[in-house]
């Protein structure tokens, strides 16, 4: 992680040097020599902490603590002074100072103040943006899979998730890309540092830049304070682009710098701050294609495509249709407080006959919305399925202009029906049901369409 930099603002050069020799392990040091020189240093670079002398020449310290936290209340300020004041102490402090030492002042207790304040600070930070997170995050689960294409991931995630090595994760929506993401996050040295996920498609552009950088106060209109950048949030872990593709081309550029120099400005500013930060994308797109249509930069695809993960849609991986069922129908139970005994095998059977175009995702809807809508003791039966689930694909009408709109809808009438016969074993009470409808209705209708069961039913 990035060294915090400390300004040290005394008259005395002698002073100066040695507080600088004294602090330059831990911080990286820059000084001035009076209140004039320390605020035009703190306009034009990120100054995390000011160390700072009461008595200065032209404006007074206590005048410049003011002004400084004008410019940005966010630097964090320590007074030191030759005389034991407790009125200007508690001015100092009044005013925004962090703390107030008193010379001549012990070097480890000096230390100890400014490490108190840099970890004060980081808290901070951190406690800022787990706010925002739980505010946009609705939470996750832990991958559920028994499936041989999930077990190879997991290998891949075992075996990469212990380096830095930047990772692509491609799947259709609702796969669970970032839970892979976080999975490569939770092995390894990073997993107890930030990881800090941004949504590309969700962010207007024109406010990207800074949502990823952060700004200087002043920076544009309504930049009332400096504002950190996801990047520097994420410092020593992880930052997580779910649909990279959708990523403006001006901020392509932007981003492979990061990749390559770990150095990045923020808006309004021309000073470079250096970040260790792991980067993983997402996309359900064909990046390689949007590489060659020219709406994706081939330098930053191959910068950020180090190691490929593919996700399996849930269509090819249907055994694990019923770990998933049943851990998601334990998950929103929990989430309810509502008792639901499992899942008739006729359900689960009509659950995996679903090509669930929606993924993991539309599965845990599915299960969340019938479990908050079952009585406590029910069991999740054929009847709970949606009969929109039902119905294949092939169900769907294609019409020339020949057919009219009555032969149409008779068309369709006729392959619903049978449809849904055949879901239910022809059982026609269990069909008028599903579809709503009286039994005497169904019979009517499948007299009039000219249906007839197969043989051996009905």
């Amino acid at each position: 992680m990035r060294k915090p930099v400390i300004l040290i603002v005394d008259d005395e050069a002698a002073l100066r040097f040695t507080l600088g020799i004294l602090l330059r392990d831990c911080y990286e040091v820059m000084l001035a020599a009076d209140a004039m020189e320390a605020i035009e240093i703190i306009k034009g670079t990120p100054v995390d902490l000011v160390l700072m002398d009461v008595n200065l020449p032209v404006i007074s310290g206590l005048r410049a603590l003011e002004i400084i936290r004008e410019i940005d209340a966010g630097i964090g300020i320590v007074m030191i002074s030759g005389t034991d004041s407790a009125q200007q102490a508690v001015s100092a402090i009044k005013n925004g100072a962090f703390d107030y030492i008193t010379k001549p002042f012990d070097n480890d207790d000096l230390r100890i103040t400014l490490s108190r304040y840099i970890q004060k600070q980081r808290l901070d930070s951190e406690v800022t943006f787990l706010r925002d997170e739980l505010m946009s995050r609705s939470g996750y689960s832990e991958i559920v899979s028994v499936s041989k294409k999930m077990r190879d991931i997991f290998k891949i995630i075992e075996q990469v998730g212990k380096t830095s090595s930047n990772v692509l994760i491609t799947g259709e929506s609702g796969t669970g890309k970032e839970l892979v993401a976080r999975a490569l996050q939770s092995i390894g040295e990073r997993r107890t540092k930030p990881f800090v996920a941004v949504n590309c498609g969700a962010v207007p552009s024109e406010l990207m830049e800074s949502e990823l950088f952060g700004h200087e106060k002043g920076a544009f209109t309504g930049a009332h304070a400096r504002k950190l950048g996801k990047f520097e949030y994420a410092d020593g872990g992880t930052i997580f682009f779910d649909e990279v593709s959708t990523l403006p081309m001006n901020l392509q550029v932007k981003l492979l710098r990061v990749l390559q120099e770990k150095t990045f400005e923020r808006v309004g500013s021309n000073v470079s701050i250096k970040v260790d930060v792991r980067v993983i994308a997402a996309t359900n797109t064909d990046l390689a294609a949007a590489v060659k249509r020219g709406v994706f930069r081939d330098d930053l695809y191959y910068r950020l495509n180090v190691v490929p993960i593919k996700i399996p849609p849930l269509r090819e991986r249907k055994e694990d249709i019923p770990v998933l069922v049943s851990h998601f129908i334990e998950k929103h139970c929990k989430a309810c407080n509502k008792l639901i005994k499992g899942v008739t095998p006729d359900a689960l059977e009509a659950l995996a006959e679903y090509d669930w175009p929606g993924n993991v995702r539309e599965l845990e809807n599915l299960i969340e919305r019938i479990v908050v809508l079952a009585k406590d003791g029910h069991e999740i039966c054929y009847e709970d399925v949606p009969v929109s689930m039902l119905i294949s694909e092939q169900s769907g009408l294609s019409c020339g202009e020949s057919i009219d709109f009555r032969e149409a809808c008779r068309n369709f009438e006729r392959r619903y029906i049978m449809e849904v016969l055949n879901k239910t074993n022809w059982n026609r009470i269990k069909a008028a049901g599903l579809m709503k409808v009286h039994r005497n209705t169904l019979l009517m209708k499948v007299k009039e369409l000219g249906i007839k069961a197969p043989k051996g039913r009905g």
